[in-house]
């Protein structure tokens, strides 16, 4: 009897939109060839050998890394934690860590525990195929939204696992991956598993042509760090416990235009409340001496932060500007609740939602969320935290938490549970990736 033919793996397969890519790549690398001398007399031809595959002896002397990629510092930093985990998970295995950007490589360098760090290399097949070949990795993690179409087929096809950790696509990320949907679904289809940081984000990847099967909600390798990142710089003082005397209202990292918002809402929360106080932090320090103009011109009483000895404000002053940096943490613990800016600013799309939440303080914030989608939904959807549209119903919600403070507590200790549940994610996340890459050694 004829013996079957053996078919083809998809994961493996090239399609035409790879074809098409790696024209299009390898046309703009032999355009840029002429300007390689002049780029290696700049700054940035230092680290021209890394970006062309060639790197320090430590990376391609390790024996069968697990290879993690994250783009830049901030991505470095959330994948820190996991890292840790699956080295002490798994003493052996060796962990390459590759960045994007120069800056994420030398924070990588300083403060990882990766065993050895390097550059990406350009996405181009050639340079894919070498570094892979190479490196001969036992698996390639992706952290958040590092795709790169070449680098994903060269280990894809040689049945190396490929893992995106901590996944996040932005309504941004859908737009754009759309113009390419083709080469992104082929790329897609080669991923062994897809632990994204939230449902929304799991389902976006599916749009785009993951398979579904192979995606899981696991959670925010980021939410996770910044929650360690905050207790661990929290520390107090006596000014802190002067302000805790008188009920104290927060207002986090605002921007242009939500500061007359923050203090329309305020003076309506003394009509009911005369001693209440009100920390108002703006997020850049620039902006210091202009809102403190404007709470003048609302006829409060105003003192900056770098005027306070430890005894704290007058107890005429309402309104206390944070015109410090690295402070606000410290005055969490002693709010009442917490407003989170950026949220009324469309392109900012918001900030640090879960800080207040870290303290078992209840939050409020705008309706422009974006950038901290995931943290936000939870928090409104298991009661830690509330959405307003206005100045009206920021009052309002400041009202409710000063007149009934056992609803303010319960709040923020809704928010706190979100929170003891993200801590958890580096290790959750470095478990599921060893169950994945053993079991699927066992697959025949």
């Amino acid at each position: 009897m004829a013996s079957q033919p053996t078919p083809r793996d998809p994961k493996r397969q090239s399609t035409g939109a790879d074809l098409v890519y790696d024209l299009a790549t390898t046309a703009l690398a032999v355009c840029a060839l002429p300007l390689l001398p002049l780029l290696s007399l700049t700054r940035y031809g230092r680290h021209l050998r890394e970006r062309l595959s060639l790197w320090p002896k430590e990376a391609r002397s390790l024996q069968r890394p697990l290879w993690l990629h994250a783009a830049s510092v901030g991505e470095v930093l959330a994948a820190d934690p996991l890292i840790r985990e699956l080295k002490q998970a798994r003493p052996g295995v060796p962990v390459l860590l590759t960045t994007t950007s120069v800056p994420g490589r030398d924070t990588a360098r300083q403060r990882c525990a990766a065993d050895a760090v390097a550059l990406l290399p350009a996405d181009l097949w050639w340079l894919t195929e070498r570094v892979v070949q190479q490196v001969q990795p036992r698996a390639l993690v992706l952290v958040e939204t590092e795709l790169w179409p070449a680098l994903v087929r060269s280990v894809a096809r040689r049945g190396i696992p490929v893992i995106l950790a901590s996944g996040r696509i932005s309504t941004a990320s859908v737009r754009r991956y759309q113009r390419i949907r083709p080469l992104v679904r082929a790329m897609l289809q080669r991923m062994d598993l897809c632990l994204m940081q939230s449902l929304l984000d799991a389902e976006r990847i599916c749009q785009l042509g993951a398979r579904e099967e192979r995606v899981r909600v696991a959670g925010n390798l980021k939410f996770a760090r910044q929650a360690s990142s905050v207790l661990a710089h929290s520390k107090g003082g006596a000014c802190v416990q002067a302000l805790a005397e008188q009920p104290l209202l927060v207002a986090a990292s605002t921007h242009a235009g939500e500061e007359e918002l923050v203090l329309e809402a305020f003076q309506r929360v003394l009509e009911e409340f005369p001693r209440a106080r009100l920390l108002l932090a703006p997020r850049r320090p620039e902006r210091f001496n202009a809102v403190a103009g404007l709470v003048q011109q609302r006829g409060l009483r105003c003192q900056r932060r770098s005027n306070l000895g430890d005894e704290g404000p007058h107890p005429s002053t309402r309104v206390i500007l944070l015109d410090t940096v690295g402070e606000l943490v410290e005055f969490l613990p002693v709010a009442v609740g917490v407003f989170v800016g950026g949220t009324f600013v469309p392109e900012i799309g918001g900030h640090n939602v879960i800080e207040p939440a870290i303290f078992g303080r209840p939050a409020c914030f705008g309706p422009h969320t974006t950038q901290v989608s995931q943290p936000a939904q939870q928090l409104v959807e298991e009661g830690g935290g509330v959405r307003v549209t206005s100045a009206t119903d920021l009052a309002a919600v400041w009202l409710a938490w000063l007149h009934d403070p056992a609803l303010a507590a319960a709040m923020g200790e809704r928010g706190r549970v979100v929170v003891g549940r993200q801590t958890e994610v580096a290790r959750q996340l470095a478990e599921t990736i060893w169950n994945h890459l053993e079991g699927a050694s066992r697959t025949p």
